[in-house]
């Protein structure tokens, strides 16, 4: 507190021996300028503004500008005062500033240098969902995950309550931090036999997992698991206008059947759903 007085009072005095003006006060710009001493005023009150707002924000870096400033305005006083030494004008030039500015450059130099910001390690890549078997305590994460993300899109089409949870269709989870935020799903395609080996999928994550490929990951896996297990086609049916999903499909090796027209019923309309598969297994016929 002491410093920052000190230098205002510096700065103030400097203004009146820069400006001796009987009718002109230092704070009066307006005067100041029209005489022409407008740019001088700017010249003291710089590294003073600087050095002040240094210590207001804490910021070595501009209190040690603001000091080298004054350091340089007390040179130039000192230069002066012994110009008017020479011209024998010897209380003159003791009253010249050049002592003030030094002391002011002096108080202003931070003691400790500007401060080092400790360095950021690099944050390391995000790591991936854990996906594994769902297990029975999964049951009520997964309805949730389901029931939530049915009520967000209507492009997804609501589940039976009491989705298949059997030796023949798998269910995945994708758990990040001990939480369920992705679950994927087969279900049978047809109760026919001739249908045993293909199977519906589903895939769901959570709002604050979407855009991290989660999606990907969860169906990536539950195909190898489907393909373990006897099924060897997925299929599933997307309405027509969500090409996200569409495009998606298409990178993992899906291709388009075709186009069930007015096929699915949401909100008292029924909609164009396209059709979507891929067979998991080469080798069937």
């Amino acid at each position: 507190m002491g410093s920052t007085v000190f230098l205002l009072l510096t700065g103030l005095y400097q203004l009146r021996r820069l400006m001796p003006l009987a009718d002109v006060a230092p704070w009066d710009f307006s005067a100041l300028f029209a005489k022409g001493y407008g740019t001088l005023a700017l010249l003291v009150l710089f590294p003073t503004l600087m050095a002040l707002w240094g210590i207001i924000r804490g910021d070595p870096t501009r209190q040690e500008k603001g000091s080298m400033w004054l350091l340089f305005q007390s040179v130039c006083w000192a230069v002066v005062g012994l110009v008017v030494l020479f011209q024998g004008e010897f209380v003159a030039a003791l009253l010249m500033p050049w002592h003030l500015t030094l002391v002011s450059a002096i108080l202003m130099t931070p003691t400790t240098g500007p401060r080092e910001e400790a360095p950021v390690p690099p944050s390391a890549p995000l790591q991936p969902p854990t996906v594994r078997p769902a297990a029975p305590e999964d049951r009520a994460a997964v309805a949730s995950l389901q029931s939530t993300a049915v009520a967000r899109r209507p492009s997804l089409f609501a589940l039976e309550p009491g989705a298949e949870w059997d030796e023949r269709h798998p269910v995945l989870v994708a758990e990040e931090d001990g939480r369920v935020i992705g679950c994927a799903s087969t279900s049978a395609y047809s109760l026919r036999e001739c249908y045993a080996g293909v199977a519906d999928f589903h895939v769901f994550v959570a709002k604050e997992a979407r855009g991290r490929n989660v999606d990907t990951l969860l169906l990536e896996s539950l195909m190898k698991a489907a393909e373990a297990r006897g099924i060897h086609k997925l299929t599933t049916c997307v309405l027509a206008g969500n090409t996200h999903a569409l495009e998606r499909f298409e990178k993992l090796g899906f291709t388009r059947v075709g186009v069930h027209a007015k096929h699915a019923e949401l909100n008292g309309t029924r909609h164009d759903v396209v059709v979507v598969e891929k067979v998991l297994s080469a080798s069937v016929r």
